[in-house]
C-alpha cells in the first residue's frame, strides 16, 4: 500500500504569529507536514515530512538540500526548488530558516546527513551570529521577552567594522562540518552593498512597495543607518573570506554568489535585491541558474 501523508493547511499571512506556525524556535527547526495557501486556495509553500521547504520526499530522485537562513528560505516556494528543472534526477529541498545562525545551519545539515542519504548539500552560512538564540536565550527560558530580529541585527552590525566576534569559531566549526559531510558545496553570502556605495547615504533609494517588483528597503524593519550599513558589509565580507579560505584548504567547491551578484558597476544596485540582504522573487530563476552553473558536473 502507498503510505498516506497528511498535512495541516494554514492560510499564509504575515507577521510573527504566522511564523510561529511553521518555525519552532526552541528546537531550531521548521515544523513538518504543513501547507500554506493564499486566499484563493493556491499553495504558497509547503514543508515536507523532513521539515524542509518543498514537496514530499521523492524516493525516485536523489536528495539535495540547500541549507541556510532567510536568503534560502525566501518568499513563497523560494529558489532552491527551481534547481529541479535543471537536474531532473534530483530533488532539491530548502533547508533555510529565517534568522538561523551558522552553527545551527551546520548542525541541522549534519543531523540529516546522519539520518538519510543526501547526495548533495549546498550550504549558505547566513547573515547571523553562530547562535540563533544569541539574544533570545533568556526569552526561551521565560526570564525575559524575546529580542526582535531587527534589534539583534542592530546590535550586531552597529559595531561597525569590528565584527569578528560574530564570526568567532566559524573557521573551526565549518572545517569540522566539511570533514564530516564531504559531499558539500559552499555558497557565499550575497549583498546589494558594494564598496562604491558603502559610505553613501542610500535613503533616497528606499521605495515602499512590493519587493518583487520595485520596492526596496534597508533591512526589514531595521531603521536606516550608515554605520549599520558599513558594519553589515564588513561582517559579510569577513564571513565570506573565512569560508573561502576554509574551502580552499579542504578542496571544497565554492559557488561565489557574493561575486556573481556583485552590484559594483551596475546601473542599479537594487536590480536583484529587495533589501541589502535578500533576493527579489523575480530574481529567483537567475539565482537558481547561477547555482546550477556551479554544480552542473555534480548533478548530471
Amino acid at each position: 500500500m502507498t503510505p498516506e501523508f497528511r498535512k495541516t493547511v494554514h492560510l499564509a499571512v504575515s507577521g510573527d504569529s504566522f511564523k510561529a506556525l511553521y518555525l519552532d524556535w526552541q528546537r531550531g527547526v521548521l515544523r513538518p507536514d504543513l501547507v500554506f495557501i493564499d486566499a484563493e486556495g493556491s499553495v504558497v509553500f509547503e514543508i515536507n515530512e523532513l521539515g524542509l521547504k518543498g514537496e514530499a520526499l521523492d524516493a525516485a530522485r536523489r536528495l539535495a538540500v540547500v541549507w541556510g537562513d532567510s536568503v534560502v528560505f525566501g518568499v513563497g516556494r523560494s529558489w532552491p526548488c527551481l534547481l529541479d528543472d535543471f537536474a531532473p534526477g534530483y530533488q532539491f529541498l530548502g533547508g533555510g530558516i529565517e534568522g538561523d545562525g551558522y552553527a545551527n545551519i551546520l548542525c541541522r545539515a549534519a543531523d540529516l546527513n546522519r539520518q538519510r542519504q543526501v547526495a548533495l548539500n549546498l550550504v549558505m552560512l547566513g547573515w547571523h551570529p553562530h547562535s540563533m538564540f544569541l539574544f533570545n536565550e533568556a526569552a526561551i527560558r521565560g526570564d525575559a521577552p524575546a529580542v526582535p530580529v531587527a534589534d539583534r541585527l542592530r546590535r550586531l552590525f552597529g559595531r561597525g567594522p569590528a565584527v569578528s566576534a560574530a564570526n568567532r569559531g566559524l573557521r573551526e566549526r565549518l572545517s569540522d562540518f566539511l570533514r564530516a559531510v564531504p559531499n558539500t558545496v559552499l555558497l557565499t553570502m550575497p549583498t546589494a552593498l558594494n564598496p562604491g556605495i558603502i559610505d553613501r547615504d542610500l535613503s533616497e533609494f528606499f521605495v515602499e512597495g512590493d519587493g518583487n517588483a520595485f520596492g526596496f528597503t534597508f533591512l526589514g524593519r531595521l531603521p536606516y543607518s550608515i554605520a549599520i550599513q558599513r558594519g553589515a558589509f564588513a561582517f559579510i565580507r569577513e564571513r565570506n573570506e573565512i569560508a573561502r579560505e576554509v574551502c580552499a584548504q579542504m578542496n571544497v567547491r565554492v559557488v561565489d554568489l557574493f561575486e556573481r551578484f556583485s552590484t559594483e558597476g551596475q546601473p542599479d544596485f537594487r536590480e536583484n535585491f529587495a533589501d541589502i540582504l535578500h533576493f527579489r522573487p523575480r530574481a529567483f530563476p537567475l539565482v537558481a541558474a547561477v547555482v546550477y552553473e556551479g554544480i552542473t558536473d555534480l548533478v548530471r
